[in-house]
């Protein structure tokens, strides 16, 4: 910290005293000057460009007026030429003929879908009664007619007289519109008139944005005496599918509304802007052109561009001639700092070149024998800092460090990764507590308060991810020499897979036990003199009737009592070897029961390797014919199922009956394994992972097993 110190006190004053300070007068010389003459200039500039943009626009503004004219003639031309033609003269002699009506619409809507500017084109009767349209709807609209009927446009054209109206709002659309109203003529007599209206923004979006990239500036057409208002509940009839209408917001003054032209200043949203217009007079029309002051002024912008350049230049020619008057000075003290910096990064071995008795040399001499002395305590410090680290980083029990309230104060790898977490930080400053769940962590810090160690305290902690284990703490209350609580230390051990192992030893203990018992059961019940009885009995009756049959039921027979007696150490069979008990029991009942019994067994191949409990599932079978043969109409049918369902397999036994009140009984009198015999041998194998359950659907009773689909590496776990 002192060398810190010292390097900034040295930097303050060298570089304040002799370069900040000569660089600041001559900064605030060269920039006075640059900012006064660029100030005059601007001002100068600035009027000089204004009074030009007004005169171009000016010029630009005459000019569009006339070139719009001049589009203008060629609509009205193209409208006259539309009067003459064949089928616009035979609509109007034969209003009622559908054929000619739709003649003459399909030609005004095919004109109006190819020149952009037309917003429609009506053809209407001497009584101002419109009978074909660019809009069909508008054929014989009552409202139109009396509205068109008091046009002065639709009047003059009817004199004979081709005429371009005023700026006015459309009650068909409610946009503003420009109509040119030409005489359609047969035999010299006026017999209906043409009436095409030009949409203002469609006038200026086709014939006047484009003179933007020719002459700059925004121009545009419109009446600042336009009245928008219309009739209360009015509503458009023909929807335009266009931008709504804005009415430039360029404030003319009242008086400059009757000269020919004129020019405005005036702020806008976008800024200031300048705006010259250009009034004709039949009809009356303002044609304006606009520009931003901003754009006008473009010019000074780019002038400013290269005065800030200019000033640039000039201080840094300043700082040069600083920096060569003082460089011998600031040299000798940038060692210095330079010396500092190492030091404040930690290299203490770095030393400095002494030259001369000044004060910045007997500076020098004082920083080299500072840096001697920290090289010399630093080196002793991580000695001892190396010891305890490679302890304390390496270690496989989980260290801790915290105050006495429990805040964590330093932690090792070790017990980060215990916790969950990737990086010590992410752990510090939070209490042991919040680790700790369920009390374990207050009882911990009350019993170091009170005894001062503990040893061997186990505890739950809670990792990162909400995942609880279980550990043992050995902790110690350090002290001061005044006895007072200082700090904890203490170690942390996870004894969860330890746990784990017992609890799985526990289980195997009691597995095996219930193994035992199995086999003692199932033996007992193959040796049953009444099931021995029945099959003799079919036997004998073969004997007499179907001889032939008697080698197979032998086999059968042998079969399985094999497969019965005969277990494996694991406790553990294939389903396909079970499968096939079960089917050597099921033909020996079969030959018992004859056509009274139906079987089906059905094993997927996927899962006749799965690994399952030996003897889990022939119980069930045989409790489905004793119980069955009792409730259901002969024949029996007794189905069994293997498939896979997932991550599991599914074995379903079914049969046709009714489920037996107290069955439950019924299964522990067959051999002994009874319903819950079996679901506690689920329990042993497979914990909470598998499914039994017992059901009625449909005329039939269903019992179903899933278990884990884990094919041979069951085996290899028992």
């Amino acid at each position: 910290m002192s060398a810190i110190r010292l390097r900034n006190r040295l930097r303050h004053k060298s570089i304040m005293t002799f370069r900040g300070k000569l660089l600041l007068v001559f900064s605030l010389i060269g920039s006075s000057g640059v900012f006064l003459s660029s100030l005059l200039t601007y001002k100068s500039a600035s009027r000089r460009l204004q009074s030009m943009t007004r005169n171009e626009i000016e010029r630009t503004a005459a000019l569009i007026a006339k070139q719009s004219e001049t589009a203008l003639d060629i609509f009205r031309s193209d409208i006259r030429l539309l009067a003459k033609r064949t089928e616009i003269r035979q609509a109007a002699l034969f209003p009622d003929d559908p054929s000619t009506r739709d003649r003459a619409c399909r030609h005004f809507q095919d004109i109006v879908k190819e020149v952009k500017v037309y917003q429609s084109i009506n053809l209407h009767d001497r009584d101002a009664r419109c009978i074909a349209s660019s809009f069909p709807d508008r054929v014989g609209h009552e409202s139109m007619q009396h509205e068109v009927a008091g046009r002065p446009d639709f009047r003059d054209a009817m004199k004979g007289q081709t005429v371009v109206s005023q700026i006015f709002l459309s009650r068909g659309t409610g946009r503003p519109v420009i109509v040119i109203c030409v005489p359609v003529r047969d035999s010299g007599t006026v017999v209906a008139v043409v009436r095409a209206a030009i949409d203002l923004d469609y006038f200026n979006d086709y014939v006047l944005s484009p003179q933007q990239y020719i002459h700059g500036g925004k121009a545009y057409l419109f009446d600042p005496k336009l009245d928008r208002k219309v009739p209360e509940g009015w509503e458009a009839h023909n929807v335009i599918e266009a931008e709504a209408y804005r009415q430039p917001d360029i404030p003319i003054p009242p008086d400059l509304l009757s000269q020919p032209r004129g020019f405005v200043r005036y702020e806008a949203a976008a800024g200031a802007q300048l705006a010259a217009f250009r009034r004709t007079t039949q009809p009356e029309w303002f044609f304006v052109v606009e520009k931003s002051q901003k754009e006008a002024l473009k010019p000074i912008r780019d002038m400013g561009h290269v005065t800030a350049a200019t000033l640039v230049s000039m201080l840094a020619a300043v700082s040069a001639g600083v920096l060569a008057v003082a460089h011998p000075l600031l040299k000798r003290l940038g060692r210095c700092m330079d010396l500092a910096g190492e030091l404040e990064a930690g290299r203490l071995h770095h030393r400095m070149e002494i030259k001369g008795t000044d004060e910045v040399a007997r500076l020098g001499r004082g920083l080299n024998t500072m840096a001697q002395s920290l090289e010399e305590s630093h080196a002793a410090l991580e000695e001892a800092e190396r010891m305890y680290r490679g302890i304390f980083e390496n270690a496989v029990e989980g260290i801790f460090v915290a105050s006495p309230d429990g805040r964590l104060l330093n932690v090792n790898p070790a017990f980060t990764r215990l916790l969950g977490y990737d990086l010590p930080a992410q752990i510090l400053g939070t209490n042991i507590t919040d680790h700790y769940p369920e009390n374990t962590g207050v009882l911990l810090l009350e019993e170091l308060h009170a005894k001062g160690i503990t040893r061997d305290f186990e505890i739950v902690f809670t990792r990162r991810d909400g995942t609880r284990r279980i550990g043992t703490t050995y902790a110690r209350a350090d002290r001061d020499e005044n006895g007072k609580f200082v700090r904890i230390q203490g170690l942390l051990n996870d004894i969860t897979e330890q746990k784990e192992i017992e609890k799985e030893r526990r289980r195997a203990e009691e597995a095996q036990r219930r193994f035992v018992e199995a086999q003692l059961e199932t033996l007992r019940y193959q040796i049953n003199p009444h099931f021995l009885f029945n099959v003799l009995n079919s036997l004998d009756a073969l004997s007499k009737t179907d001889p032939g049959r008697i080698a197979e039921l032998i086999r059968q027979l042998s079969r399985y009592l094999r497969s019965t007696l005969s277990s494996r150490e694991s406790g553990m069979v294939s389903l396909a070897r079970e499968m096939s008990v079960i089917e050597s029991y099921l033909r020996l009942e079969k030959v018992r029961f004859e056509d009274d019994l139906a079987v089906s067994i059905n094993v997927s191949e996927e899962v006749g390797d799965t690994m399952i409990p030996e003897l889990l599932i022939q119980p069930i079978v045989e409790n489905a014919v004793k119980h069955g043969m009792k409730t259901s109409s002969v024949p029996l049918e007794v189905d069994v199922a293997c498939m896979a369902a997932g991550d599991f397999v599914r074995i379903e036994v079914s049969n046709t009956g009714q489920w037996v009140s107290g069955d439950a009984g019924g299964f522990r009198g067959t051999g002994g394994l009874g319903l819950e015999n079996i679901r506690k041998r689920l329990d042993l194998t497979y914990g909470e992972r598998y499914r039994l359950n017992i059901g009625e659907s449909e005329g039939r009773v269903i019992v179903a097993v899933e278990i884990p689909r884990e094919g041979e590496k069951n085996e290899e776990r028992f």
